[in-house]
């Protein structure tokens, strides 16, 4: 179904209704995706360990101790190590996340509305070094936790160190929306004309031709998604001296893991969803689409 264009103002209100609607419509393979994305994350984790666990043990030159960083003879080592297995393991989860936006390119692009999570390993296939690369500027920190609650009670506002600290927390968060703003089309570009280079112009393209549709959207969207999690992270790190040791201290992360939990499966296959829808409607300079489809895109 074609769609009669909205005025500018009501835009956003579409791009949210449209896209709700469709993963309403389509929610099974967003979840599935989403599912089998943690599950490789998890089995990545597994395999390499047990790699290594198996090599430390075979081998008489290494011990098994240096594995845990309390009993390791280099702790800084021991951490690289898990760090390097955290991050490959990060990167494969989001690179099978960041394939809903096929999803969303299938469903916006065709005439029936409709995919499925089979296609998922189809643009992983095609897409996927494109897909990490992309993760890098447009959200490697997107599902990382905001704020770091440690054991310790934070030091007084007073102090400089965690001045700084609460800066870079509120930064860290503006410089996300920014990202969104400037590159979010650059990853239903790279589903539709494949080409890594040619998906930063072409966001550009639509930034300079609609940017306060773009500014809009994802404000709201991030009203919706982000800031919770971010506003009660915060408070909970500043607070945190006063109610350590209540039952307010679970009940806070709880709603924060909740709120997460929310993001993940709903709030990013809304964000594929609506970029795709986006990247669709504006009308721009566009590259060639890697496939010529007979079927017109439809402007839902």
């Amino acid at each position: 179904m074609n769609e009669v264009k909205s005025p500018k103002a009501s835009e956003t209100r579409t791009d949210f209704r449209v896209s709700w609607q469709l993963f309403k419509s389509n929610y099974k393979a967003f979840i599935a995706t989403e599912i089998f994305a943690i599950l490789a994350f998890i089995i990545i984790n597994a395999i390499i360990i047990g790699i290594i666990v198996l090599v430390f043990y075979l081998s008489p030159n290494l011990s098994i101790a240096d594995l845990h960083p309390k009993t390791a003879s280099d702790e800084s080592i021991t951490f690289r190590v898990y760090g390097f297995i955290a991050v490959l393991a990060y990167l494969t989860m989001t690179g099978f996340l960041y394939c809903q936006y096929g999803l969303a390119y299938d469903i916006l692009s065709s005439g029936d509305m409709f995919t499925e999570f089979k296609k998922v390993f189809s643009y992983f296939k095609n897409h996927w070094w494109k897909y990490m690369l992309l993760i890098i500027v447009t959200g490697f920190g997107y599902f990382l936790p905001v704020g770091r609650i440690g054991e310790d009670p934070p030091r007084p506002l007073s102090d400089q160190a965690e001045i700084v600290s609460i800066i870079l927390m509120v930064a860290r968060v503006i410089g996300l929306f920014v990202l969104l703003v400037l590159f979010s089309s650059t990853l239903p570009s790279v589903t539709s004309q494949g080409n890594l280079k040619n998906s930063f112009i072409e966001s550009i393209r639509i930034v300079k031709k609609d940017s306060k549709r773009l500014v809009k959207t994802w404000g709201l969207y991030f009203l919706i998604f982000t800031l919770p999690i971010f506003a009660l992270s915060f408070t909970l790190v500043l607070i945190m001296p006063l109610i350590k040791g209540s039952i307010w201290v679970i009940i806070i992360m709880v709603i924060i893991a909740i709120l997460y939990f929310i993001n993940l499966f709903i709030g990013f296959p809304m964000m594929s969803l609506i970029a795709t829808r986006i990247y669709n409607t504006v009308d721009f300079e566009r590259f060639k689409p890697l496939v010529e489809d007979n079927k017109k895109r439809q402007y839902i």
